[in-house]
């Protein structure tokens, strides 16, 4: 495509995802679904017991019950088979499609009724069934909705999130011929009366499954509306279509999956109905049914490492409902068939990667579903993979990349940039508005962190109890947050020496490419001593560091900033005073990737007459992520706004932060708001309260 189509596809895209971001429809349809979501969810496991027990308890399960999967799977097929049923293991979504296809045909009749099933959508089911003269008719309300709409599911859990009651009632007054009330209720009861004649004269039931336990064996279906269990009753012939995935060993553990899916999904204690199928219903003569086992890359996926992990999904959908890019753009856009991060690795999987990597793109890799995937799924470590294995990167993202990995050309962009842009950029000329619509950019200072410390007595590897990491962004953008934090660790008694720093390699790696990564890894590796603490000034590249721990390589001791103050007052007080209403905005990397959430909040605590303003909003991800501000300037902007909207709200002063990238996207979208809000570093902070408490 070249560098020049590349920043023309940037631009096309940008133009699209401004027309999602502002459409007002799809605003209220994801605010209403996805606040109730997530506020009922918390709710319920306030009141139902520990989730990271169940967490660990579940992925242990999990884990066990997929090295032996193709053991348990032949189990199941035996049992079913003694009792009358069918079973077939399908290799691909072809083989899955064509079975299913003979089996509706063989059935009597020319209807099919389906129960809601993402796997079917995997293999594309509903085209190929219609082309072979079935009539197919989804029974899942939301599923029906969007079947009538000509549209696909943006939800794993809710597929017709997307829409609103008014919008609904629209669709049914015009396939009807008849006003339908905006209603929920008796909408759904609307339905129930068009769905029954079809349940009725159905020769074909299909539905997926939750759960297959081994032991019994049994397959385990939870719905809200009762449809999968008329679709698996009623009619003749009865499929049952799953992965190969969703084998567990025991109905204990089948349970436990109950126990926590509702929950986390949409915060309800139980599901409305649970089937539980043995063996062929055989209520008249003639039922049968048919067990299709798909693979379609699942296999294939657990020899790969990071990639297997996926398999534990239990298809809860939480992950999308706290997920910031979900929330702004929703499932149309965030998708392909599968939704969201972990839809992009589940699109590697049964898609393969090429058609996997543009969803992939749109992950910023905040962390947010890390908190609340019940199965302990890594999702954006799985998304790297991802993006390792399709080298997701344009030549526009890779020569950004490039030059942020090598310190020379940045020091001499960022040069240029202090003499040849001004202060502040408000506007941007062209497409590259979209990058200042929501945020005025600042320009690198000088000179360079590294010059300046070393005229100050520093030195690179000697001299010090602590080494001192600052990164790209605090070395050439914002020096003044490493002096200020030479400033107050000096006045604290601690003494510092710096490093020959590289890159730390994050935005290689969140481009796929590994190999450059694994290059500045060893460059700063060789150049950091491993017996002395390593001190972090940012949280993106702490966590950098962290990921060459998960590689296996050898690291010195990480702090970040708060931590390393903290040990170094072993248990006293921090020394400071600042008058105002202050909030911490905790960095997506240092709070859900590395763990560190109250030494932040401890400190600020300490410093006195700080008002500190707490709540869920702090935890907010910025939408800055790095380069992501660059790459989907619209979505980036649209999760800023969030932010900032909490911040007037609350009439907060201050912000501070750990994260340089967070201070560029929260600064420059407070300057651009012309909002009374300064966003400052700890460092910066802590230095000031430090000062006034000595009256300097």
């Amino acid at each position: 495509m070249g560098l020049w189509g590349d920043l023309k596809g940037y631009t096309v895209r940008w133009r699209h995802l401004q027309q999602v971001v502002k459409d007002p429809v799809l605003r209220e349809a994801l605010g209403r679904a996805m606040t109730r979501f997530t506020r009922e969810r918390d709710k319920t496991l306030k009141a139902w017991g520990d989730f990271r027990s169940w967490v660990e308890h579940g992925k242990e399960r999990k884990e066990k019950a997929l090295s032996e999967a193709d053991g348990l799977w032949e189990k199941v097929k035996t049992a079913i088979e003694a009792r009358g049923g069918h079973f077939f293991m399908a290799a691909d979504a072809a083989t899955a499609r064509e079975h299913i296809g003979k089996l509706a045909q063989a059935s009597g009749g020319d209807m099919v009724v389906k129960g809601k099933s993402i796997t079917s959508e995997e293999i594309e089911l509903n085209p190929y069934l219609e082309s072979l003269g079935l009539e197919v008719v989804e029974t899942d309300l939301g599923e029906r909705i969007i079947q009538l709409a000509g549209e696909r599911p943006s939800h794993l859990i809710v597929p017709a999130i997307h829409k609103t009651k008014e919008e609904v009632a629209a669709l049914f007054s015009k396939v009807w011929g008849r006003d339908v009330p905006e209603d929920p209720y008796l909408i759904t009861k609307e339905v129930g009366k068009d769905l029954r004649s079809k349940f009725l004269s159905a020769s074909t039931g299909i539905t997926g499954i939750n759960a297959v336990a081994a032991d019994i064996p049994a397959f385990f279906l939870m719905t809200n509306e009762g449809n999968g269990r008329l679709c698996s009753t009623l009619p003749s012939t009865q499929i049952i279509l799953t992965g190969w995935e969703k084998i567990v060993e025991t109905v204990e553990d089948a349970f436990a999956i109950f126990d926590i899916l509702p929950i986390n999904s949409a915060g309800l204690r139980y599901s409305s109905y649970l089937s539980i199928f043995t063996g062929p219903f055989q209520w008249r003569r003639g039922r049968s049914m048919h067990v299709v086992v798909l693979d379609n890359g699942r296999k294939k996926a657990m020899e790969d490492p990071i990639l297997k992990e996926a398999l534990r999904c239990i298809r809860c959908g939480a992950c999308m409902n706290f997920c910031p890019v979900y929330r702004t753009v929703g499932g149309h856009t965030f998708a392909k068939i599968y939704m969201g991060g972990i839809g992009a690795v589940w699109t590697a999987i049964t898609k393969g990667v090429e058609e996997a990597k543009e969803v992939a793109s749109l992950c910023t890799g905040c962390g947010t579903c890390l908190e609340v995937c019940p199965m302990g799924i890594p999702i954006p470590r799985l998304v790297e993979r991802v993006k390792e294995l399709a080298k997701e990167g344009g030549e526009a993202e890779r020569l950004a990349v490039k030059v942020v990995s090598k310190r020379r050309v940045l020091e001499s962009a960022a040069g240029l940039s202090h003499l040849a842009v001004p202060r502040e950029i408000r506007n941007l000329p062209g497409p590259a508005r979209a990058i200042t619509q929501e945020r005025v950019l600042e320009r690198p200072q000088l000179p360079p962190f590294h010059p300046w410390a070393i005229t100050q007595g520093l030195e690179v590897g000697k001299g010090g109890e602590a080494t001192l990491y600052v990164g790209c962004m605090i070395e050439y953008i914002y020096p003044e947050i490493g002096r200020d934090a030479v400033g107050l660790l000096t006045s604290m008694g601690v003494s510092l020496q710096l490093m020959h720093e590289e890159c730390c390699g994050l935005p290689a790696k969140a481009v796929g490419e590994k190999g450059l990564w694994r290059e500045l890894a060893y460059r700063n590796l060789v150049s950091v001593p491993l017996d002395k603490p390593l001190l972090f000034l940012c949280a993106t590249c702490q966590s950098g560091f962290h990921s060459y721990l998960e590689e296996g390589f050898s690291v010195p001791e990480a702090y970040s900033l708060c931590q390393y103050i903290l040990k170094k007052l072993g248990g006293g007080e921090f020394p400071g005073v600042y008058e105002g209403r202050v909030a911490y905005h905790f960095p997506c990397h240092l709070e859900r990737h590395l763990g560190i959430k109250e030494e932040p909040l401890e400190l600020l605590r300490q410093v006195q007459g700080v008002e500190l303003v707490e709540g869920e909003e702090a935890h907010l991800c910025c939408g800055g992520a790095g380069l992501y501000a660059f790459k989907y300037p619209p979505i980036s902007g649209e999760i800023l706004k969030k932010k900032l909207d909490w911040i007037e709200k609350e009439g907060i002063q201050t912000v501070v932060t750990s994260c340089p990238s967070c201070i560029m996207q929260l600064r420059g979208g407070v300057k651009k708001k012309g909002m009374p809000v300064e966003v400052v570093h700890m460092a910066t902070f802590l230095l000031r309260a430090f000062k006034r408490a000595r009256g300097l």
